[in-house]
């Protein structure tokens, strides 16, 4: 569900370019704004600022290249030329030199717009100095955000051995549409993304205007989300307590019930509405929601999540709408919205990996158990418990895959769980025709750059293949 009319319809006739398809930077993203117009009030900026691009951008094909599903081989032949099925087959590209990459384009749309921001935004005459700031630390959390998706998504995971020579992904601060960038290193776009986050985090309101719009708490999560993919932990928790400390409601999911117990695609009561769960810390959702219709849990999966816990309960069926048993071999997916959000839960998740990779045991099962109570009915919870750090560890892996299915984070462990010898291994979907695999250190980890981005600009190298 998305937010109210009011705040979707917001006005953006003065900045046409937001509206009329920025597919993309002119020269190497393919962008031509048309009838693009200078802001000129601080309105304008506000408005740019609360664009829900910024929100719904995410990518949607990221769950579709996740271990956590399962497509059946009729459901792979109706759609083998499909960005979605060679996602799941894992393939070395993903789209032809025709279409959008819709893990590119729209984030390097909502670069250009925070660009505009900074770049001009202080060049204003009306609007208070607390205006400016709080516009601007959006901008800066938007360009984060979009870079720590592109550099995690097209670069390889970050080492600190080898960043500052790995290829990164283009790294844009103007609003120049004639600009032929190359590719960075991984070190300098997470140095930016860094920078980035610190000037937002100091520059946002305590209180957002609207979901569309950040707040100090939204810099501090991404601060620990950003610092725990470059495996720096102590600098994670850091910013995750300093999250939960200001806010650490959690959901209790035994207040939800299926409006007909026998029918459970009928609906759920009391399901939190996305915008306002009271876990959300920020706002994200994909324009392709629909992704996983017709999506099986994998059989992996399921024996990680278990049937008595309240996230299978809620999220997968082994009937249809009339009631009746499927024919697919593995529960189907119950809801239609994929939603992003950077959650309290996954503060916790990054506090408790922290935790548990400095050898504090009993902090990271902590932190576990205080989430799965929300999870399990009363008579199926037991405490979680471990007996080593490496245990530990392993507790906190599998609850991140339990707790954030659906929010675009598994892929991102994948890779970056493939640097580390107690987790890396080989995937595999062991479909009936073909099983499909992506070994150990795959090139595949590494999503190729868009071959329409790499015609329109030579000087970006492709991925290795």
């Amino acid at each position: 569900m998305k937010p109210s009319n009011y705040i979707m319809m917001k006005r953006y006739s003065i900045l046409l370019f937001t509206l009329f398809a920025l597919s993309g930077c002119q020269k190497f993203l393919d962008v031509k704004p048309k009838g693009k117009s200078i802001p000129t009030y601080i309105k304008d900026y506000e408005e740019l600022a609360s664009n829900p691009s910024y929100a719904s951008s995410c990518n949607a094909l990221l769950e579709r290249l996740s271990d956590n599903i399962f497509l059946t081989d009729a459901r792979i032949s109706v759609s083998l030329t499909q960005n979605t099925t060679k996602a799941y087959q894992w393939m070395p590209e993903l789209y032809i030199n025709t279409e959008t990459d819709g893990g590119w384009d729209p984030m390097y749309n909502n670069i250009y717009n925070a660009n505009i921001i900074i770049e001009d935004v202080e060049k204003l005459k009306d609007g208070t100095e607390q205006q400016r700031r709080e516009v601007l630390g959006d901008a800066f959390f938007n360009r984060a955000f979009a870079y720590w998706n592109l550099v995690n998504l097209y670069a390889k995971d970050y080492d600190a051995n080898t960043a500052a020579t790995d290829l990164g992904v283009p790294l844009i601060t103007v609003a120049d549409l004639e600009a032929k960038p190359t590719r960075a290193t991984v070190a300098a776009v997470y140095e930016l993304i860094l920078q980035d986050l610190l000037k937002a985090k100091d520059q946002l309101p305590d209180v957002a205007k609207n979901v569309y719009r950040n707040n100090k708490i939204n810099a501090l999560a991404m601060l620990a989300r950003v610092y725990q993919s470059m495996d720096n932990y102590a600098e994670a928790k850091k910013y995750a307590n300093m999250t939960l400390q200001l806010k650490n409601s959690l959901f209790d999911y035994n207040l939800m019930s299926f409006k007909d117990p026998l029918k459970p695609l009928a609906g759920i009561n009391n399901r939190p509405v996305d915008y306002l769960n009271s876990e959300m810390i920020s706002y994200k959702v994909t324009g392709f929601g629909s992704i996983l219709t017709n999506c099986s849990i994998s059989p992996d999966f399921l024996s990680v999540l278990g049937t008595k816990d309240l996230r299978y309960v809620f999220n997968f069926t082994n009937l249809d709408r009339l009631g009746k048993p499927i024919t697919d071999p593995y529960p189907l997916y119950i809801n239609a919205d994929l939603v992003y959000n950077i959650s309290v839960p996954e503060m916790m998740l990054i506090s408790a990996e922290a935790e548990a990779r400095e050898g504090q045991i009993a902090p990271a099962v902590k932190f576990l158990n205080d989430l799965r109570k929300k999870r399990f009915k009363p008579a199926d919870y037991a405490d979680l418990t471990a007996a080593t750090p490496d245990d530990a560890l392993k507790l906190v892996i599998d609850e991140r895959r339990r707790e954030l299915f659906g929010k675009g984070l598994r892929w991102f462990d994948m890779r970056r769980l493939d640097s580390d010898s107690r987790f890396r291994k080989t995937y595999t979907r062991a479909n009936t025709a073909v099983t499909y695999k992506l070994e150990a250190g795959s090139n595949i980890f590494v999503q190729q750059i868009p071959s329409k981005v790499r015609l329109l600009n030579p000087g970006i190298l492709p991925n290795p293949r």
